[in-house]
């Protein structure tokens, strides 16, 4: 649509007719960072640039701390072990619709995930499929919850009061969908409380790998607003040092941890990408309104039905999901659309 160009992010409609699914929009600053960073020597971890993109993810999450990684399943496997999680005693409920990490990093720190079902509206966790394995499964430590393609996961806040009331932590894994906001109750005033997605949770993962909201490449962080379980998560990240020791000893270790820390080069273009994210959700909401406009303009696409937020949430609309009615194959729907105009990503009954 040439009238709309603008809304497109990075540069997928200059010569090209078809789109990718997600292009990173980096900003104009990145050179001058890199170019900072390059000429400062300082190209391992711990650098300026990392500390600021820290900040600057603390923020948009509303969390108060922040370690900064080399990817969103660094991120989760971090995460798990800051909570605890160590042996097959330790079961997590996890989505069954969500990327396969956040139940690798279960298993990777020696726990044993539990996949549990979503709602049809949000994509995720189903507050009744908690209660249900709850009331099932006596060995539960957590939850975690995965807001899906940009929309927060309809059940969350009542998620987080189940796992207070049971005693366990949450972790958000909100790589697909920081920067979205969800409507809950202020309980001191009873009005609309708009809250970040993950600022809620125990813990809060992300990722910056190049296809998301904020695209660096390859890299991730864990959040939170409680100090010590970002910092645990970030010694564990830092090859598990002994602490307090001095630098001199810094090869001496307290635990087999691992060496995950985010780049100086990686975070220089994090801090140029991060400021773009409220053009990328605005371009973003964009697209998916086109979907909407689309599909209910055309009778015969009535069926597809898509991913739905609940009332005063804020989603940042990562990918348009949908579902497709019954017989409909979404790989097939995404090889036309591919071979037609958009370069699509196809899940098992849901096509983008």
């Amino acid at each position: 649509d040439k009238k709309r160009p603008a809304v497109i992010p990075g540069a997928a409609l200059e010569e090209r007719k078809k789109l990718r699914m997600n292009e990173p929009l980096i900003g104009p600053n990145a050179e001058r960072y890199c170019t900072s960073a390059l000429s400062s020597g300082w190209i391992g971890v711990e650098g300026p640039h990392v500390r600021q993109f820290e900040k600057q993810l603390a923020r948009i999450c509303g969390c108060t701390a922040a370690c900064a990684v080399h990817s969103g399943t660094a991120a989760l496997y971090g995460a798990m072990k800051a909570l605890g999680v160590e042996e097959p005693s330790h079961h997590v409920l996890v989505p069954s619709f969500t990327c396969a990490a956040a139940a690798d990093a279960v298993v990777h720190a020696g726990g044993r995930p539990i996949p549990i079902d979503c709602d049809l509206d949000s994509f995720g966790v189903s507050l009744e499929a908690v209660r249900k394995a709850l009331d099932e499964n006596k060995n539960v430590v957590g939850v975690v919850v995965a807001p899906c393609y940009g929309v927060p996961a309809r059940d969350c806040h009542e998620i987080h009061k189940l796992c207070k009331e049971h005693g366990l932590w949450l972790c958000e894994d909100a790589c697909e969908s920081y920067g979205a906001k969800q409507c809950m109750l202020d309980v001191a005033t009873g009005q609309p409380l708009k809250v970040p997605v993950g600022s809620m949770a125990t813990m809060c993962v992300i990722s910056v790998r190049s296809e998301k909201m904020i695209g660096v490449g390859e890299g991730g962080a864990i959040l939170g607003n409680d100090t010590t379980l970002v910092a645990r998560a970030k010694w564990w990240c830092s090859r598990a040092p002994c602490r307090g020791v001095g630098l001199w000893r810094v090869y001496e270790h307290d635990a087999v941890g691992q060496n995950f820390r985010l780049p100086e080069m990686l975070a220089a273009v994090g801090c140029a990408a991060a400021e773009m994210l409220p053009v990328m959700i605005e371009r973003k909401t964009n697209i998916h309104s086109w979907y909407e406009e689309g599909l209910s303009a055309r009778e015969e696409l009535r069926g597809i039905r898509l991913q739905k937020a609940a009332p005063g949430d804020e989603p940042v609309w990562w990918i348009t999901a949908a579902l497709l009615p019954d017989g409909q194959s979404g790989e097939k729907v995404g090889m036309q659309l591919m071979k037609e105009i958009l370069i699509s990503r196809s899940d098992p009954d849901s096509s983008p």
